[in-house]
């Protein structure tokens, strides 16, 4: 049986830079974007698998919004990165609903640390509501140490996004989808000679992370606006 570390945050995503609604405020090109949308009614068709830029979460509520890059729900079959975002389940109003997000492979003896993002956060619509997001990272202790999964190694932090008066205002969350530490090649739970070390990395190129979502817990905000950017900073990864 696998050891699971569980690692929760609440993360703020109601401060930063203030940009306009529209337009790419990305420092570079922007890869993706993808609005959640707070609704007062539950929505009843099936959208698994209808893709589109958006995803449905109980205006008044709490949301479990899971991201991978697996394309393979068959955990038998390893991590099986996709290339592309993709909305799997648009419907968070039952409870749950799922983004693909890009991964590359990586694991013991890796040295390139695959595809990465700049992400950043911004409330939008009609001034009022806030949300809290709890992050929660699990990850397969058996083949990682010392790991530093972005914020979530910091615990639990009461945050509030929120739309205030004035222009919406965009916060940058990409430390929530980063992480540092090592694979643990010679099973002794530190960092050392002969282990794989990765550093900053696209959380989701990680083949040792078996869970990555966000509590979603909505009180009256009517969207939040998700960018992915293409970014040249993705960490390393190397033999230490």
């Amino acid at each position: 049986m696998r050891n699971v570390t569980i690692l929760v945050i609440t993360l703020s995503i109601a401060a930063g830079s203030a940009f306009a609604q529209n337009g790419n405020p990305c420092p570079g090109a922007k890869a993706y974007q993808v609005n959640i949308i707070g609704v007062p009614k539950n929505k009843n068709p099936d959208m698994t698998g209808n893709n589109g830029h958006r995803i449905f979460v109980p205006l008044t509520g709490s949301t479990n919004i899971f991201m991978s890059g697996d394309v393979d729900n068959d955990s038998s079959n390893g991590l099986q990165c996709g290339s592309n975002f993709l909305v799997t389940d648009a419907n968070g109003t039952d409870g749950s609903a799922r983004l693909l997000v890009p991964c590359t492979n990586i694991g013991p003896g890796s040295t390139d640390p695959g595809v990465c993002f700049n992400v950043f956060a911004t409330p939008l619509g009609k001034p009022g509501g806030n949300a809290n997001v709890d992050v929660v990272c699990e990850f397969d202790t058996n083949t990682i140490a010392e790991l530093d999964a972005g914020s979530c190694a910091q615990g639990t932090i009461d945050f509030s996004l929120s739309r205030g008066k004035g222009k919406p205002v965009q916060k940058d969350i990409t430390n929530f989808m980063r992480a540092s530490g090592c694979f643990d090649v010679n099973a002794n739970g530190v960092c050392d000679a002969g282990d794989t070390a990765f550093n900053n990395v696209w959380i989701f190129n990680l083949d040792s992370l078996l869970n990555y979502f966000w509590i979603y817990d909505n009180q009256g905000l009517r969207v939040a606006q998700l960018r992915f950017c293409e970014s040249d900073s993705c960490g390393s990864v190397g033999t230490i």
